[in-house]
Parts: structure tokens; C-alpha cells; sequence
């Protein structure tokens, strides 16, 4: 309670009053706040109550607000990584399933009927697969990578193609924790496309919309572009000035500035005229100065106090003068990658480019498209996408050349050029030509062939049993054998040789010729003579007719006759979908050595899931860990605020006692006061 001031020898009733209508008010307000207080069980209801504690609050409301939210990141993610090991589980069981289908289908124990039956349960496999695959948790697909709202696996033309894109769907599990809780079909089945890579530099032209980060050659290191001193030399009297190119965009840009810079400081320098005759331009593979006869004039580039901007477009150390406005002895080959923008009249490939028709062919479906000079390299990958093949063209990382790439896993890829003009072959995408090597044969089997052959009796080497195949040519009688020997497996071009040379041995060489088919296939075996017949192929010992396509070939009969062999350079998909396909069309068949090869794949991918199911455990158990710790990091939160915000009952409960017994104290005493007179104050 408030006192009157002692001071004061006689206080008026208004100052009386004034005074202890102020202290009942304040005793009332403090029980107000402490009743609030009980009420809500808080310390702290309003930034009044407490302006540093209040602070405080808020930042640990936010901090908690954020926890919550990643708990239940972290609640579903755990959900999620659950369901992708269980359904791991699933895919190992299938695999695990169909290996062991195929172990038991080989050797004589299995007859044609037999494997025919078999054939059918691998294809509930197969079924068995893609629905797990496609499963999703309320519509969310965990084996989509992170476009998770699409099926990953779509049926495509009897093989299958991965529609997903990316390593996982990540969310917001904390600072420093950068895993996804799904993942990519890739990483379960294992490839999910295959490419035929081309090793051929197409050797793109330098034209003036080229991008100026498109150089690969001097501008390499050299980037972005900035100033670079011109010297310009006529008659012994040189001028130099610096040419700000941080703007140029593309080769064009650089070109203009420079040359209008150059006509600027010195007229009469270039021939032509500034912007109709072209002084500065692009010419094959680097920058053309076309310098003026008369002076003589010599023009310089250096790179300017700061950067190597002459450098970078392949202009210094090098004077141009009239008649060598594009000198070799220049430093200037640009060598730009290839882009969507690229023509194909702007390459230049050794050898060079043939404009015809390549010929793709996927699971047994065709189709062509027409190379053509003024074709761009986008157009005619949007071309190829339009045959609807599950085909695709890449600029490869290099920027020099194209990969083909099959999306689709279960059919096989082939490349041929149409009529043998050699399309395909010239930009390096056919499949089978001359430089295939024999160990990207057979899905990188190579081929088998007898070597070292020994008599089974005498255990002495037996030649006879190295002995490959046998050609037996259009006439039905005149035959002779080929032995490979291991020097010849090196590339398909090494072993038509080796054909060519025992068809010479044997006396049929201007009868006989082996080469590979220009077209689309692989070997092509002709007889060279009139014989009313068909060139035939028969296996001696190993698998190298086989391995080689020749068992397989497409004969034609009469005159010129010949047996073009299969392609064995197809690309297929190294999934275990694809060794699924294989094994059901080997059964089908009754192929044994495609049921052995089928078992091998799917032995790997057995290896495969398992690695998936590991990675997908890991993150389960880095999960909890990290749950763990933002579970503790709550609960320290919750009870520093709680420490903050929170009432003390106890104390509250006795200043809420004591403050009433002070208002009724006050209450009584301004009671007492108000009743006495002035009679009372006078002695």
C-alpha cells in the first residue's frame, strides 16, 4: 500500500482519495495480471509481461515449430525408406527366383516342353517386377527418383523404358543431412538406357551464332572474354587501341565489335565495307582477318593488361597481313563443341559426311531418318525421337561428337545406313562396321573361338579341333575352313581379314569375298561368281560362327549370292528386366547358351539389389540417428521455454494470497479514512 507523504501535516480528502483509489487500482491490476496467469498456467501472456523473456519465446516457438516439422519429415521418410527396402526385398525374391529357374534349365535334364513351361513363369516374373516397381505410398513412387508422381516403368513395344528422372526425392531433414528417401529404378535394376558411343570428331565449324562458351580450343581456361589491344600497322606507322569484347554473346558478337573497332581506329585497314563487306569473320575453324593490300598492313592481337581475351579467340601471336588472313602458323583453332544449333554442313569429320538415310531399328521395329547438310543437329535428334523407337541422340561430354542411346531395356538397338552410302558410319553410330571391336560383341562376350585344342586320346595338340567354321560357297561344293586365331580377335575389320586370307589359302580368293555389309548387319560373305546357289555357313568347333552372326545370316541365291550375318553389336540394356526378357525368350526357344548367359546376368543383378537394399538401410539408420538427436534437441528446447514461460503455481498462489489480503487491507483503511470529519482533527 501506498502512504501518505509525512511531510504532509494535513491532507485534504481529495488527496486522500486520489492516493488510495491509485493503490486499490494497481493491487487490483496485479491481481488481474496474476489471475490471467493461473488461468493460462503462463508466466508470460504478453511482450508487457516480460520484453526479454518474450524474445526469447518467440525464438524458441520458431526453433520448435521448425523440429516438429522436420520430425515429421523425418516420420514419413522412415515410411518411405521402409517401404523401398521391403519392396527391395520383393525385387531380390524375384531375381533370387528366376536365377535359380535358369540354373535348373540347363543340361539335359530339360526338354523343350519343359523350358516352354518355364517360359511362362518368368514372364509372371517379369509382371511380378514391374508392379513392384511401379508401387507408390499415396501416389507417391519411390522407385521414380524424384518425379515420383509418374509410373518409373512403362511398358514400351514388349521391353520396358524408366520414365523416372533423378537420384531421389529429397525433403527437409536438417542442416548437413542431403539424402533421398526414394530412389532411382536405376540403382535396383541397374543400367536403365545404353549408348552406342561414336568415336568420331565431327569437327564443327566456326560461324558466327556459334556461342563464345562453346570454344573448346584456346578459349578453354581462357573465359569470360574482356579487352584485347589492337595493333594496326600501315606503311611502318603503328596505331593501338583496346577493344572491349565482355559483351559478345557469341562468335558473331565478337566479330562485329572487333571489326567495327578496328574501322574506327584505323580506315582503310580491312577491306570491304563496315557492316556489308565482312573484314572480321568466322572461316572453318577460327577467325578470318581480312586485311587491306595497301600500306602493306600488319595487324597484331595481344591479350590487354588483365585476362587473355586475344588468346581466347585464337588471335595472338600471329600478324595478319594481306593474303594469310587465316594462316595456320595461327594460334587460332577454335574447335567448338557441337550444339543443338550445329548444321551438318558445318562439320567436317574425316572422312567426310555422307547425306543419306540411317537406319534405326529397335526390338524388331524400324525406322529412317535423312541426313541432310542443312539439318541441324536438334532437328534431326527431334527426328529420331519422332520414329518412337526408344531412341535417342546425345551431344556427347566432350562436345566433339553423338552418342545413340537405347531407352528401352529388354529390345536391342541396331544402326545401319540405308543403301551403304554410310551415314551412320561417317558420324560413328553404326553399330556394326569395320572398327567394332570383338569385345563389345555378344553384350561384351566377344566371341568363343577353338584355340589350343588338344586330342582327348593322345592329349597332344590337335589343329583339326581349332578349326572354326566352314564357308561352302554358292556352287553347294566348294568349301574351305577358317581358323581364328587369337591375333584376329581384335576388331571386325582384323577378323574379315583372316576370312579373306583362308578363302586365298584354299585357292577361291577372286571367288570369294568377306566384308562387312554396308548397310545395316554384320558379315557379308559373297560368292563372286555365276552359281545358281546360296553361301552357307556350318560350326566345326567353339562358337564362332555363332558368337559372329554367321549362323544366323540372311542368304540370297543366284549370281553374286551372298550371307549377310546377323548384327552382334546390338545394344541392349544391362538391367535385370533385360536378363528377365532374355532368360523368358531363351526358355521359349529353347535356347541353352541363352539360358546360361541369362543366369549369369541375373547372378550379377542379384548382387545388384542387394548393394540397393544396403544403401536404403544406411539411410533408414542414418535417419534414426538423426531422429534421435532432433528428439533431444525438442525436448531441451521445450524446457528452456518451459524455464522461461511458464508460472510457478506455488509462488504465484502465494503473491495472489498476499495481494488479496493487501487489497482488503486498503479497502478497510480508505473505509475508515472516509468516515472521520473535520471534528475529528481539531483538539
Amino acid at each position: 500500500m501506498g502512504q501518505i507523504p509525512a511531510n504532509i501535516a494535513r491532507t485534504p480528502n481529495a488527496l486522500f482519495s486520489q492516493i488510495s483509489t491509485r493503490n486499490i487500482n494497481a493491487t487490483n491490476l496485479s491481481l488481474l495480471r496474476i489471475n490471467e496467469q493461473l488461468s493460462t498456467g503462463l508466466r508470460v501472456n504478453r511482450t508487457s509481461d516480460d520484453a526479454v523473456a518474450s524474445a526469447l519465446i518467440t525464438t524458441l516457438d520458431r526453433r520448435l515449430e521448425t523440429t516438429e516439422r522436420r520430425l515429421g519429415a523425418m516420420n514419413n521418410g522412415r515410411l518411405m525408406l521402409d517401404t523401398v527396402d521391403s519392396a527391395l526385398g520383393e525385387l531380390s525374391d524375384v531375381v533370387l527366383e528366376a536365377r535359380t529357374l535358369a540354373l535348373a534349365n540347363i543340361g539335359v535334364t530339360s526338354d523343350p516342353d519343359t523350358r516352354a513351361e518355364q517360359a511362362l513363369i518368368v514372364q509372371s516374373l517379369i509382371d511380378r517386377a514391374q508392379t513392384t516397381l511401379n508401387g507408390d505410398i499415396g501416389g507417391l513412387h519411390y522407385f521414380a527418383g524424384e518425379t515420383v508422381g509418374l509410373d518409373p516403368i512403362e511398358t514400351f513395344f514388349g521391353g520396358f523404358r524408366y520414365a523416372g528422372q533423378g537420384d531421389g526425392l529429397r525433403t527437409d531433414l536438417g542442416a548437413g543431412v542431403n539424402f533421398p528417401v526414394t530412389i532411382g529404378a536405376g540403382e535396383a535394376l541397374g543400367a536403365v538406357s545404353a549408348r552406342v558411343e561414336s568415336v568420331v570428331d565431327l569437327n564443327a565449324n566456326v560461324t558466327r551464332t556459334t556461342p563464345i562458351d562453346a570454344l573448346r580450343g584456346p578459349a578453354v581456361g581462357n573465359l569470360p572474354l574482356g579487352s584485347l589491344d589492337v595493333t594496326v600497322d600501315v606503311g611502318g606507322t603503328p596505331t593501338t587501341f583496346s577493344v572491349d569484347l565482355s559483351q559478345a554473346d557469341t562468335v558473331g558478337d565478337a566479330a562485329e565489335i572487333l571489326e567495327s573497332a578496328i574501322r574506327t581506329n584505323a580506315p582503310g585497314a580491312l577491306n570491304g565495307a563496315f557492316p556489308n563487306g565482312i573484314g572480321v569473320a568466322a572461316g572453318g575453324d577460327r577467325l578470318a582477318i581480312d586485311v587491306a593490300a595497301a600500306g602493306p598492313t600488319i595487324i597484331t592481337f595481344s591479350d590487354g593488361p588483365t585476362g587473355s581475351t586475344a588468346t581466347a579467340l585464337g588471335l595472338s601471336d600471329h600478324a595478319y597481313t594481306n593474303g594469310a588472313p587465316a594462316d595456320p602458323a595461327a594460334s587460332g583453332d577454335l574447335d567448338p563443341r557441337v550444339t543443338d544449333a550445329t548444321l551438318f554442313g558445318d562439320m567436317n569429320p574425316t572422312p567426310p559426311l555422307s547425306f543419306a538415310d540411317i537406319v534405326f531399328e529397335n526390338g524388331g521395329r524400324t525406322g529412317s531418318v535423312t541426313l541432310d547438310a542443312t539439318m541441324s543437329l536438334g532437328e534431326f535428334r527431334e527426328a529420331v525421337e519422332r520414329l518412337d523407337l526408344g531412341v535417342r541422340i546425345d551431344i556427347n561430354d566432350a562436345g566433339d561428337g553423338i552418342n545413340a542411346v537405347n531407352e528401352v531395356a529388354g529390345l536391342r538397338m541396331s544402326i545401319g545406313d540405308s543403301g551403304g552410302v554410310g551415314a551412320a558410319t561417317r558420324l560413328g553410330i553404326k553399330t556394326f562396321a569395320e572398327s567394332t571391336l570383338i569385345e563389345d560383341l555378344n553384350d561384351g562376350r566377344g566371341v568363343a573361338i577353338a584355340d589350343g585344342a588338344v586330342d582327348p586320346v593322345t592329349g597332344l595338340p590337335d589343329p583339326t579341333r581349332d578349326i572354326d567354321f566352314e564357308i561352302t560357297l554358292a556352287d553347294g561344293v566348294s568349301t574351305f575352313t577358317v581358323d581364328l586365331r587369337p591375333q584376329d580377335m581384335v576388331d571386325i575389320g582384323t577378323v574379315v581379314a583372316r576370312i579373306n586370307a583362308e578363302a586365298a589359302t584354299a585357292g577361291f580368293g577372286a571367288a570369294f569375298q568377306a566384308s562387312v555389309e554396308p548397310s545395316a548387319g554384320g558379315i557379308r560373305l559373297e560368292d563372286l561368281t555365276a552359281s545358281p546357289g546360296a553361301v552357307s555357313v556350318s560350326s566345326l568347333n567353339g562358337f564362332a560362327a555363332d558368337d559372329l552372326g554367321l549362323l544366323d545370316g540372311v542368304a540370297t541365291a543366284g549370281p553374286g549370292s551372298a550371307l549377310v550375318g546377323e548384327d552382334r553389336a546390338t545394344v541392349r540394356v544391362d538391367n535385370f528386366l533385360t536378363a528377365l526378357v532374355e532368360l523368358r525368350d531363351a526358355l521359349s526357344s529353347n535356347d541353352e547358351r541363352g539360358i546360361e548367359f541369362a543366369g549369369q546376368r541375373l547372378e550379377e543383378a542379384v548382387d545388384q539389389v542387394a548393394l540397393a537394399r544396403a544403401r536404403v538401410g544406411g539411410r533408414s539408420q542414418q535417419l534414426d540417428a538423426i531422429e534421435a538427436r532432433t528428439e533431444d534437441v525438442r525436448l531441451l528446447d521445450q524446457s528452456i521455454r518451459s524455464q522461461v514461460r511458464d508460472l510457478d503455481f506455488v509462488e504465484a498462489s502465494t503473491r495472489f494470497s498476499l495481494l488479496q489480503t493487501q487489497l482488503q487491507a486498503g479497502l478497510t483503511a480508505t473505509a475508515q479514512q472516509s468516515q472521520l470529519s473535520l471534528i475529528n482533527f481539531l483538539g
